[in-house]
């Protein structure tokens, strides 16, 4: 891979200081007792009214979701995860890909500012501009501004950021272009943050946007994010940062798309204790390796971790390392019986879905 140069970061992370290290002769006043209004009682087209509300809310948040899974597409030789989760009922964050034809797929990722129905209203304008556009362009710079002009006309009052990228599926090229969104990560054995920078949407209808070209080699990864992932706060409202972010990657290079969202998200429940006063939403893409064994290993790796795996493999796959898809999958019957008698039905079902799931790529 060859991404463009890393920028240094600065610390964003507030020095947090003890009530233990103030000097002594601090007068200590006893807490006032909290009062507690009374919680009006609804009428009952009152609570009719509202339980439509939310109904509806729902129903709006489901269809929001649904827009967003069924842009996830299959591409052979690649592993695709995406998710995006809203702070509110309804969120400003967007995704979409489309198929451009010969072997070209489109890639987006956005974030409209705002929160809740206005940014969700938002959202739906901009992706419907960025269908429009990026099925009439071939190129990520180009399809950007007419997009940026298409959002002054629609959404007056709001700015959207958003990364757009052209990937080759079958050699691996990428092209970008960036209107003021978070910066991807390139991740191999290490982490690199892809500098390309470019107004947001909606500010200046004259704006162009620089392209930028880089290769994605078999096992590296694309990850692309909102900034919601490095503003999560904690209880003392100290935000992620990027720092947080790069170690837990680096410390977990080895795992997959699937994988990696799932150590995520943990990490900023976690981080947050549960709230979430953000959008997240996260896109990740790895191209798979060209050894079919190598790559069915790094997936058992990814399931059960890397020394349950090796074992297992070393112990139990007697195929010849060069045996083609059709030949793994006559044995993979015989190898989920023992999966799951040493590690449980649930991860052997896992480990079945993962590994068809990669065996299509190479059939």
């Amino acid at each position: 891979m060859y991404p463009l140069p890393k920028p240094k970061h600065k610390s964003t992370q507030p020095r947090c200081g003890s009530l233990l290290s103030h000097e002594a002769g601090v007068t200590l006043r006893r807490p006032r007792k909290r009062v507690v209004a009374p919680v009006p009682t609804l009428t009952p087209e009152q609570q009719r009214r509202n339980a439509e509300i939310e109904q509806e809310l729902q129903l709006a948040r489901d269809l929001q979701q649904g827009l967003l899974l069924e842009a996830a597409p299959r591409l052979p030789g690649w592993e695709l995860a995406a998710v995006s989760l809203p702070a509110r009922d309804l969120g400003g964050d967007l995704y979409d890909f489309l198929d451009l034809g010969a072997g070209i797929q489109g890639i987006m990722i956005g974030d409209v500012s705002g929160k809740g129905l206005s940014a969700a209203l938002r959202m739906a304008v901009a992706r419907t501009v960025f269908r429009h556009e990026a099925r009439r362009a071939d190129q990520p710079g180009p399809t950007l501004a007419e997009v940026n002009r298409g959002v002054l006309r629609e959404i007056p009052q709001g700015m959207v950021t958003m990364f757009y990228l052209c990937l080759d599926t079958k050699q691996g090229l990428l092209r970008m272009a960036n209107a003021g969104h978070t910066f991807p990560l390139f991740i191999n054995s290490t982490v690199t943050e892809v500098e390309l920078s470019g107004l947001p949407l909606g500010v200046d209808g004259d704006s162009d946007y620089e392209e930028a070209t880089a290769s994605v080699q078999p096992g590296e990864t694309l990850f692309l994010y909102t900034d919601g992932v490095l503003e999560a706060e904690n209880t003392e409202g100290e935000i992620y940062t990027y720092e947080r972010l790069q170690a837990l990657i680096e410390a977990n290079v080895h795992l997959k798309p699937r994988a990696i969202v799932s150590l995520l998200l943990r990490e900023l429940r976690t981080w947050s204790e549960g709230s979430q006063n953000d959008d997240v939403t996260m896109v990740i893409l790895r191209r798979r390796l060209t050894n079919l064994d190598a790559e069915l290993r790094s997936v058992a790796s990814d399931v059960l971790g890397f020394e349950r795996a090796n074992t297992f493999w070393v112990e139990h796959v007697t195929l010849n390392p060069n045996a083609d898809a059709h030949a793994w999958i006559a044995a993979l019957p015989d190898l989920l019986k023992i999966a799951q008698t040493r590690f449980g039905r649930g991860l052997a079902r896992e480990l079945n879905q993962q590994l068809r799931l990669a065996l299509e790529d190479y059939r």
